[in-house]
């Protein structure tokens, strides 16, 4: 990348065999692996009696760090953010050679966008990513938008490079001394890898993306080796030292917001996802913005909220949800307080989840991690006549952590009242009874509870519709957060 001119220092030969980057690679190396090994056996504190096994064939986690915008798209983003500021020092340092630099500027503003836009998108959306570029689907000046930004990038990558020409070479062999050409071809052949899936290995998404982590690592660490000296010149140079070293990680911290904000906007309300296109979504608690844009994408008709507001743990986001569905006329549904409404509110959910007049409904909790993934759930098995070992994949994927034992003893109640003859054949049904035996469903209790706190308030003098709360305020639908 970097030519050494008669201006520049000569390259003190650093050596090929210096281990760092390649230190750096196999750091990067080690929680890939891990997360494809390392199954959780904690015990559920609330239930420990319950046992909870592992329905998927890999940990929880690696399917859920495999999803678009998580963890690893963020390690992208921060590397592609640092290979840009990279390259602008480049830029900037070098004092003949710079078309070599604007090919790594071009490449890594490319590296950035794909970082930003992971796909596919989580909710049916085609996204702002590169591949949007050959999706019918999107729209034809996205579609145009990101073509010409392609080309561009390329064309500016190729020209800077010199490919077909001499100069191509000239730069290959000073790369070869400064140590960095295997870095350069370790992250091309690596990058490569980025678009494709190799079929039938799990978990989908995760292993190109983590090949294209250590191919912005390999990248990175090629373009300082091959970085040339730059002697800071004037007065106090050290003070002017800091000055660039602190403007360098000001331009890196506000690439690594836009790209985050680049992620939101492709995921504006946290968890975002589709169940069912066009039919069921499910999400965390939504704010105002998000619910603008994705409103403006899917025009839910129904929202439906599992987590009891009635109770000191309402969220704060509240207000502005129901101001958003009375404005846009959109069916809101709140989850009751009380335990005896429980069955009745899962009734109605499901009810409305088989309405095409209800449809596109926005299914939502607090953190879409517990309630929300255990009602799709009820809806998968009971409505689709899902198998219920796939259920659970899908809910450990979801959340990255087998679900909680409030889960196993809510659906031997649930299924056992709704869909009684199934469940009683039902091997991974059967399962989940053995897993609960011993422990005791609180159902029972909290009905028992209110129905006495009831009793009180009547005897009192108050009505007993004012008295149906429960002690804790918390339902017993979905299990506790």
């Amino acid at each position: 990348m970097g030519i050494p001119t008669s201006n520049d220092p000569a390259p003190s030969r650093p050596g090929r065999l210096r281990p760092w980057p390649w230190l750096l690679l196999a750091a990067l190396v080690v929680p890939a692996v891990w997360h494809v090994v390392d199954f959780e056996d904690d015990l559920d504190v609330e239930f420990p009696g319950v046992a909870r096994p592992t329905f998927s064939p890999l940990p929880p986690a690696a399917y859920r760090l495999a999803e678009p915008g998580d963890t690893i798209d963020r390690i992208a983003i921060y590397l592609s953010s640092l290979a840009i500021v990279l390259s602008l020092t480049g830029l900037a340092r070098a004092r003949g050679a710079r078309r070599p630099w604007v090919a790594a500027l071009a490449l890594s503003l490319g590296a950035f966008w794909y970082a930003a836009n992971p796909g596919p998108t989580f909710d049916g959306w085609h996204g702002l990513g590169w591949r949007a570029a050959l999706d019918p689907a999107a729209p034809v000046a996205l579609r145009v938008a990101l073509g010409v930004a392609a080309l561009c990038c390329v064309g500016t990558a190729a020209w800077g490079l010199g490919l077909g020409t001499g100069a191509f070479s000239t730069l290959w062999r000073s790369a070869r001394e400064r140590g960095a050409a295997v870095l350069f071809v370790v992250a091309a052949v690596l990058a490569a890898f980025r678009p494709f899936e190799i079929p039938g290995l799990q978990p989908v998404g995760y292993w190109p993306r983590w090949a294209f982590v250590w191919a912005l690592a390999a990248f990175v660490s090629g373009l300082v080796r091959v970085m040339p000296a730059w002697r800071v010149e004037g007065r106090r140079p050290a003070r002017r030292l800091v000055g660039y070293s602190l403007a360098g990680a000001g331009v890196w911290y506000a690439l690594v917001v836009a790209g985050i904000d680049l992620t939101w906007y492709h995921r504006p309300i946290d968890r975002l996802r589709a169940v069912v296109p066009g039919k069921i979504y499910i999400c965390a608690m939504p704010t105002a913005r998000g619910l603008e844009v994705a409103h403006g994408r899917h025009h839910f008709k129904t929202i439906i909220n599992l987590f009891p507001e009635d109770t000191k743990f309402r969220s704060p986001r509240l207000p502005d949800e129901l101001r958003f569905a009375k404005a846009h006329g959109i069916r809101y549904v709140g989850s009751p307080a009380a335990v005896s409404q429980s069955n009745d509110f899962l009734d109605e959910t499901l009810r409305l989840a088989r309405d095409p007049n209800a449809w596109p409904i926005l299914v939502h909790c607090h953190a879409c991690m517990d309630r929300t993934p255990a009602w799709v759930g009820i809806y998968q098995y009971v409505v689709e006549g899902r198998p219920l070992d796939e259920i659970f994949r899908f809910i450990e994927g979801h959340r990255g952590y087998r679900p909680k034992a409030s889960v196993t003893l809510l659906y031997n109640r649930v299924f056992e009242r709704l869909v009684p003859e199934r469940c009683r054949v039902d091997p991974t049904a059967a399962l989940l009874r053995r897993c609960a035996e011993g422990t005791p469903d609180p159902y029972e209790a909290q009905l028992r509870a209110e129905q006495e706190g009831a009793n009180r308030a009547i005897a009192a003098g108050v009505s007993g519709d004012d008295g149906a709360a429960s002690p804790g305020g918390r339902p017993n639908l979905t299990p506790r957060r």
